[in-house]
């Protein structure tokens, strides 16, 4: 099946090859497709005669349902951008996201607002629309009034943006990424290939749309005229109900899900009844370990489990053939069609021909369009393809050895930044958080090897070592002020942090002085 050029193009096929089926369900709503296709245009027509113009940003602030996946389309289908915000953030940082990319407006909602501390300062200033029962602690106009009848819609040119979606970098507060159209019409199309999607498949959807692989099943979901169920993920025993209830054939996940799920085959909590419905399953956000994929083949033998790699700066970048996944369980695959996945020498930019161990840098198709205002930026990471020919490659940030078959092994970060529950986390950020509190001096923040989660995130602080409740005053203080992912796992106060001869603190030997520490405060 071709792919379309552009999101509202996508939309209408799906709507017309779906008809009064069932399509996209979240909890007790379900919508068929021509009328998830006649909302999102409606929505669009509705936001150009409010003002809305090619480029405009909308940010959707909204908890799991309908109206999210339809304000994000409409966004993309008007000529403007969709910005997805994380349902895991907090006041601190959906303040930035808003001041950084200057949406016309926000779609938000009674529910989502009540993870806010103080949703009024958070939302001041801004042109607000609300979805769902009960009103907003802040003045805001239902969303649904702006559906209206109007002038048919234009397409929308294939590389004009399409969404911003915000991810952590090595260093500061979250940036944008801008994708076009073209972009997440042929990541739908390709991931939709490789895993064989037809439209009698259901996608069990728990990954977030501000994730790009969260994004990309629905759009994948748009593109085959498959169901989609879109959920969030509360435990196993939820998560027992769901399969049960919807019957998936495909579920995505990170390797904190399969934990969790081999974990509860392990002790009973899932059996062979609750994964009988599904054909296959894919890992993003990290390795997939060893040992939670054995219970889940043992458990689950019919499974066609897909390790995958993507970067939210190219969508997505490779795939394992699941025959080779017992084999090469540690492997992430080869590059999807149309993509060249390159290695280069951090040190001399020399491109590695044949295994080898290099920086990951996606060329070819993909490629997003760059940092959101931040030119410097994507100038560091957006660069001309080192081998001379045309094109902008992405370099990666990740470390990578290449075998002889050509398979591909995620080895480290060549930068500073975390994985956390497939999340990227910076550990400034974290930082940044707790700096200037009350007892707190210097502040440093790294990460230990973890398990299925990720990495383990150290908070170490200069203070007063006999003020012991220091420790539970910053983990207290972080769990009201950052994403749960963002939390430490290990909080630390030493009388003075170490330094090198530059006067910076000295990573290496801070990690020496705390050791391998496994406790929470």
């Amino acid at each position: 099946m071709a792919a379309s050029t552009d999101l509202l193009s996508l939309v209408r096929a799906a709507g017309a090859r779906l008809g009064h089926a069932p399509w996209l369900a979240v909890g007790a709503e379900v919508l068929a497709g021509a009328a998830f296709a006649e909302r999102v245009e409606r929505t669009a027509r509705g936001l150009l005669a409010a003002g809305f113009r090619p480029g405009d940003r909308l940010a959707v602030l909204l908890h799991r349902s309908i109206d999210e996946a339809v304000a994000l389309l409409a966004a993309a289908a008007a000529g403007g951008l969709a910005v997805p915000i994380s349902g895991k953030l907090r006041d601190e940082q959906i303040t930035h996201l808003l001041a950084d990319c200057e949406p016309f407006g926000v779609v938000t909602s009674r529910t989502r607002l009540l993870a806010l501390r103080q949703p009024a300062n958070v939302l001041a200033g801004h042109r607000l629309w609300s979805v769902g029962p009960g009103e907003l602690s802040v003045p805001a106009v239902p969303f649904v009034a702006l559906e209206c009848d109007g002038a048919p819609l234009s397409l929308p040119p294939p590389n004009a943006a399409a969404a911003l979606l915000y991810t952590s970098g090595s260093t500061g507060l979250q940036k944008g990424i801008v994708q076009d159209h073209h972009n997440l019409c042929l990541g739908a199309a390709t991931v939709a290939d490789y895993l064989g999607l037809l439209p009698n498949d259901h996608v069990l959807a728990l990954l977030p749309f501000s994730f790009d692989y969260g994004l990309n099943q629905l759009l994948s979901a748009l593109h085959v005229g498959c169901r989609i169920t879109a959920a969030d993920h509360l435990g196993t025993g939820e998560l027992a109900e769901l399969f049960l209830r919807v019957r998936p054939t495909g579920l995505a996940g990170v390797p904190s899900l399969w934990h969790e799920i081999a974990r509860g085959l392990s002790q009973g909590a899932l059996g062979a009844e609750h994964g009988r419905s599904l054909r296959y399953v894919t890992n993003s956000g990290g390795m997939l370990r060893p040992s939670d994929s054995a219970v889940l083949r043992e458990h689950w033998p019919h499974l066609r489990i897909f390790a995958m790699y993507g970067l939210t700066e190219a969508f997505r970048s490779a795939f394992l053939d699941p025959a080779e996944f017992a084999a090469y369980p540690e492997s992430f695959g080869r590059a999807l069609p149309g993509v060249e996945l390159l290695l280069v020498d951090p040190h001399t930019g020399q491109v590695l021909a044949g295994p080898a161990t290099g920086e990951l840098v996606h060329a070819g198709a993909l490629v997003a369009q760059g940092y959101w205002r931040r030119p410097d930026e994507t100038a560091r990471r957006f660069r001309p393809d080192p081998r001379g020919g045309p094109g902008t490659v992405v370099y990666s940030g990740d470390l990578v050895r290449r075998d002889a078959e050509g398979r591909h092994y995620f080895v480290g970060r060549s930068d500073r930044l975390l994985k956390v529950q497939g999340h990227r986390v910076s550990p400034d950020e974290v930082a940044t958080a707790v700096a200037g509190l009350p007892g707190v001096g210097e502040v440093a923040v790294f990460g230990l090897p973890g398990d299925a989660d990720g990495h383990r995130i150290v908070l170490a602080v200069a203070g007063e070592v006999t003020d012991q409740d220091l420790p539970r005053r910053l983990l207290r203080h972080c769990r009201t002020r950052l994403p749960s992912y963002m939390v430490p796992a290990v909080v630390r106060v030493l009388p003075a942090l170490p330094h090198n001869s530059n006067g910076k603190v000295d990573e290496a030997a801070l990690r020496a002085l705390i050791g391998p520490c496994t406790d929470v405060p």
